[in-house]
């Protein structure tokens, strides 16, 4: 690859969005170039796209896939009876159902939901769950940090629907070929184990997953369980799911939720959604003993050069206020006020790109111009040469 990449194809090959014939030509220019070289690892300084999630997983302690074994307490493999689907593995399992690790007919691996109607008590026999889907399946748009539903069904007393299936927690890839019996799906809880991240791998997530989540709210849906465990990676990509409890924002108070991450004045709102990720982010940073939340500890605040942490710490305890009136009123608010804590922004990283490489052209047509004026000033000189050969040859 003899010109530069464009700043795109670099910040794609930092994402680990391009393919590895194209990947691996730009790393070689990249090698000779040092221009390239010098920029992909400003890029890799600033944790920019995939490589937070990748650093986040390679933070993360290892051991979560030794958990013991989940077992369901409905449907089994020997009693499956839902269509197209191959049962493949157990992933976990709730009050009134279970999760499978599934393949369709085509060979795609999914996570199948299976609820147990008969176990509903019978004045609860309209679903909350087909509830939510319905309103997450018709208003929401499909976003990479969005579970994914792909087909909901009903077979007897039996309502179940397919999703994205999470990458391995002990491999900590995607599943591509098939699913182990050791399978567990990778979790932000997962990621959490052992010891925090740092702050701008933590922000840098938590960005991701507002961004997902206004999708969300610009419809007027609440999440109303976000918590770790209910964060999920899918393609290295944080992403929210357990979506049983979206529902229309309400002013009511509701004890639907997970306590640790609902707000003290039991609004289910969008704003209980902001509080739950302004938490969620406290905890990445600084890990599960957070007796001094909000406040953001010193080693923790001088842990990063990216952003304001003052500002941040601030922006955190504005999402988690007591009231729902002095929260963020929705996930973009939230990711705004996040944004206006970074030092440095990609738009001025990539000027300064773009400036240097028009530098350097500039100087290289400037090179060639003059190679050019020269060659023009000597082709006189050439043409009497010529001349004067040819002439002295028909003399002698």
């Amino acid at each position: 690859m003899a010109e530069c990449p464009e700043a795109g194809q670099l910040k794609s090959l930092e994402a680990g969005a391009l393919s590895d014939d194209i990947a691996e030509r730009l790393l070689v220019h990249t090698e000779s170039c040092v221009l390239c070289r010098e920029m992909l690892a400003r890029l890799q300084r600033g944790n920019l796209d995939g490589r937070i999630l990748r650093r986040a997983v390679r933070e993360a302690a290892t051991g979560v896939a030794d958990a013991a074994p989940v077992r369901s307490p409905g449907v089994t493999k020997s009693d499956w009876d839902i269509p197209d689907y191959e049962c493949l593995h157990l992933c976990g399992e709730g009050a009134f159902g279970s999760v499978w690790a599934v393949r369709d007919r085509v060979g795609v691996f999914r996570a199948l939901k299976v609820i147990d109607l008969s176990r509903l008590p019978k004045d609860a026999l309209q679903c909350r769950e087909l509830t939510a889907l319905e309103s997450f399946c018709r208003q929401v748009q499909p976003h990479p940090n969005l579970i994914r539903v792909y087909h909901v069904g009903v077979i007897g007393d039996k309502l179940y629907y397919t999703m994205d299936l999470a990458d391995d927690a002990s491999t900590r890839k995607p599943i591509r070929g098939a699913v182990s019996e050791r399978y567990r799906p990778l979790t932000l809880r997962g990621v959490m184990q052992g010891a925090p991240i740092s702050p701008d791998t933590a922000i840098e997530v938590v960005l991701r997953l507002l961004r997902g989540l206004s999708h969300l709210h610009r419809v007027g849906l609440a999440h109303r369980d976000i918590k770790p465990a209910n964060i999920v990676f899918v393609n290295r990509q944080p992403t929210l799911s357990d979506i049983g409890m979206i529902t229309a924002q309400t002013t009511t108070p509701s004890h639907v939720g997970t306590p640790e991450y609902m707000p003290p004045d039991g609004l289910m709102d969008l704003t209980s959604d902001t509080f739950a990720l302004g938490r969620v982010l406290y905890e990445l940073m600084v890990g599960e003993d957070v007796s001094a939340f909000p406040k953001i500890p010193k080693h923790v605040a001088d842990a990063s050069d990216a952003w304001d942490m003052a500002r941040i710490g601030w922006v955190i305890e504005q999402a988690c206020a007591p009231n729902a009136r002095d929260r963020f009123g929705n996930a973009d608010h939230l990711r705004e006020a996040i944004e206006s804590g970074r030092l440095w922004s990609y738009d001025a990283l990539f000027a300064e790109l773009n400036a240097v490489r028009s530098a350097r052209a500039q100087r290289r047509t400037s090179s060639a111009s003059a190679i050019l004026v020269a060659a023009l000033n000597t082709l006189p000189w050439l043409l009497a040469f010529v001349l004067l050969l040819v002439l002295v040859m028909r003399l002698t």
